[in-house]
């Protein structure tokens, strides 16, 4: 009887191969996941030819050529051949037990934006037959300051001004690049009126301030988000406002009082 796993491998080299039934030679299948998901890439042989004892190899080329897979005859590089780029190692395997349907396909783990790309599917029979795969990862919105040059830092927020009717608030982001997307929210996210954001740019980066005006009827607190969506990078700070009801008759309070102990001496 098969063990679970086994037959969960199973289960996904049936979809596999009724993915791929139409894929042919110099064909190209286009295969799209989210980023952080597992990638299952097709290569399977029409006629179904046993290739246990075969050689098939995986590369993506573009935009440099990487080796993401080699499969010889029972040996492959999970099995200590070497020659892997270590951009993939320990996160591409194939299926065992469908070699012998002449399934080539491979599964990449835990995909990242930068698997994005061509790739290609060897098998060396008396004639070598090659399959193009295009493999999009679409980008998670995530912070990725660190990670990515130019992916804008934590915005800074700041109280210009506040009343008891309303606050004057200031977000500032810098050095990003791309240009990113800067708003300023309340706490249900609802996008608040700002003003003209106010732009300067130093080669490829850019340093935006956003001006906003709210008052005693929107929700506290407020988010300055900054958003690059070409490269997957959001970011945002937070700022609480509470609106200061007596704080006019306070401060003429404390100035008459200090005027008066002027006067006194």
């Amino acid at each position: 009887m098969l063990s679970a796993p086994e037959c969960l491998w199973l289960c996904l080299a049936a979809l596999i191969l009724s993915a791929s039934a139409e894929g042919e030679p110099g064909s190209q299948i286009k295969v799209v996941v989210l980023e952080g998901s597992d990638a299952i890439l097709p290569c399977s042989l029409s006629t179904k030819e046993n290739i246990e004892q075969n050689r098939f190899n995986w590369k993506k080329v573009d935009p440099n050529e990487q080796e993401v897979f080699r499969y010889d005859g029972g040996l492959h590089y999970n099995d200590g051949l070497p020659g892997q780029d270590k951009h993939f190692r320990g996160r591409v395997s194939h299926f065992p037990l469908e070699l012998q349907s002449g399934n080539a396909s491979i599964i990449i783990k835990n995909t990242v934006v930068p698997d994005s790309g061509n790739y290609t599917c060897d098998i060396r029979l008396q004639q070598k037959q090659t399959f193009s795969i295009e493999l999009v990862v679409e980008p998670v919105m995530r912070d990725r300051f660190g990670d990515i040059p130019g992916a804008a830092p934590k915005p800074l927020i700041h109280v210009l001004k506040i009343t008891e009717d309303e606050a004057r608030l200031k977000c500032e982001v810098r050095g990003a690049s791309p240009k990113p997307k800067v708003e300023w929210r309340d706490s249900d996210g609802n996008i608040l009126p700002a003003e003209e954001p106010q732009v300067s740019r130093t080669g490829e980066r850019y340093d935006i301030t956003l001006l906003t005006t709210v008052t005693r009827t929107n929700i506290s607190p407020f988010h300055c988000v900054a958003t690059q969506e070409e490269i997957g990078h959001v970011t945002e700070d937070k700022l609480s406002v509470a609106f200061c009801g007596t704080c006019g008759k306070v401060i003429t309070r404390m100035a008459v009082c200090f005027i008066g102990i002027l006067s006194f001496f």
